[in-house]
């Protein structure tokens, strides 16, 4: 005869109080970086953006760096992304539909009509000259993705640790041709206009000279030397009811002008430092010409220098 044996039961508080067996994974380095991570590293990475803009735009001074991000902290942020609208537009609608394309096994059908709207929207807003910049970055792309693919095919049977670390780094590369082709063209476009302000040009002509420059380095450096002017291009970066924070166009010195010293404040496109404008994509498809209202900032100057100071402007 067979005894069995009673299973002793566990007390509730015990099973309760049991800590579960985990299964411990380590985390897979393909799944690629959180969203956290994504976020913190491109908040800093805007924020060294924004610092070298306000660097170059002071033209490498410390003291004029610091006076220009105490003075505007979000006119530095708002105002670098708004410069750089006619190559932003571009590279939102074409960098959208490429990673449609490549990735649409991934896209649900629902955010198909989305995708639609964002390309044809920013295309459409987008100049045309800027627009085909854009579209010679994608054909480059299309290109460096077909070779890419050649390459893979070559090394499919390549054996060993080398063909299969470079089967590995084509495969991460997929796709990514204009991300890193956009990022260069972006890169380089910065730099090129790294001391451009971020604020619209003005043309100034003031009743009381206004000190441009205090040292002139190329005539005696270390030494005060006061220029004063009555008619000047700058940026206002900051104003109220009773001053005007102006940077000087070409010294780059910082003025604080009485408001009842302005006699003229007209906004003009400074050739030498603001990038050319262009009509948009839809207007090029209705035939209308690109027409702007802001003429070159020296020809203002130049008008400027033959009336009288307080004389006003003639009626049209």
């Amino acid at each position: 005869m067979s005894r069995r044996h009673a299973r002793p039961v566990d007390h509730p508080a015990a099973v309760l109080s049991r800590p579960r067996s985990r299964v411990h994974r380590d985390p897979d380095p393909r799944s690629g970086p959180e969203f956290r991570d994504v976020v913190a590293v491109g908040s800093a990475l805007l924020l060294l953006l924004f610092i070298i803009k306000s660097y170059g735009v002071a033209h490498y001074s410390l003291t004029t760096t610091t006076a220009l991000l105490v003075a505007t902290p979000s006119q530095v942020a708002l105002g670098t992304v708004t410069i750089y609208a006619y190559y932003v537009l571009p590279a939102v609608a074409l960098g959208t539909a490429w990673f449609a394309v490549m990735f649409r096994d991934r896209i649900r059908p629902a955010f198909w009509p989305l995708i639609a709207i964002v390309v044809i929207l920013t295309a459409l807003a987008s100049p045309l000259t800027y627009l085909v910049r854009g579209v010679a970055v994608l054909l480059a792309a299309v290109w460096l993705e077909m070779v890419m693919r050649r390459y893979r095919r070559v090394w499919a049977d390549l054996p060993g640790e080398l063909g299969r670390r470079r089967r590995r780094i084509l495969s991460g590369l997929r796709g990514l041709s204009i991300v890193y082709l956009g990022a260069g063209a972006m890169a380089g476009l910065f730099l090129f206009s790294l001391d451009v302000p971020w604020v619209s040009a003005q043309a100034f002509q003031v009743t009381d000279p206004a000190v441009v420059s205090t040292q002139n380095k190329q005539v005696r450096a270390d030494e005060l030397t006061i220029e004063t002017a009555n008619r000047f291009v700058g940026y206002p970066i900051d104003e109220n009811e009773e001053w005007v924070t102006v940077l000087h166009a070409d010294t780059r010195y910082i003025m604080r002008i009485p408001q009842s010293q302005v006699q003229f404040r007209l906004t003009c496109h400074n050739e030498a430092d603001q990038l050319h404008g262009d009509r948009p994509l839809f207007e090029a498809l209705q035939g209308n010409p690109y027409v702007s209202h802001n003429i070159d900032c020296r020809k203002v100057l130049n008008d400027l220098a033959q009336r009288p100071l307080g004389k006003p402007f003639p009626l049209q």
